[in-house]
């Protein structure tokens, strides 16, 4: 596969799951963002699949919303809270049903 269609796609799954991260949440992008001390401009490009999050970026995700680098990069949802995980999934179900 050609590179730079995988770092595509790896930007654009990785913004999918910080979409999904946000809405399962509640909040909006500009508040995910603040949390994490991110511009909300930044933060939107890593959702839009423009840009990934650097490691220091995504720590702070990770401190912010008590995810995983794992969940982030990986789509690892083992180290997810119970509580978190039951709400990406939620999140999940209901964007299928519509």
């Amino acid at each position: 596969m050609d590179d730079e269609i995988f770092e595509g796609r790896e930007k654009a799954n990785i913004g999918a799951r910080l979409e999904l991260t946000r809405n399962a949440v509640g909040l909006d992008q500009q508040t995910f963002a603040f949390h994490a001390g991110l511009k909300a401009s930044t933060y939107n490009q890593y959702e839009n699949g423009i840009n990934q999050p650097q490691i220091s970026a995504a720590n702070a995700l990770c401190d912010a919303h008590r995810i995983t680098l794992d969940w982030i990069y990986r789509g690892d949802m083992s180290g997810l809270s119970r509580t978190t995980h039951d709400a990406i999934f939620a999140v999940r179900k209901v964007r299928r049903e519509i």
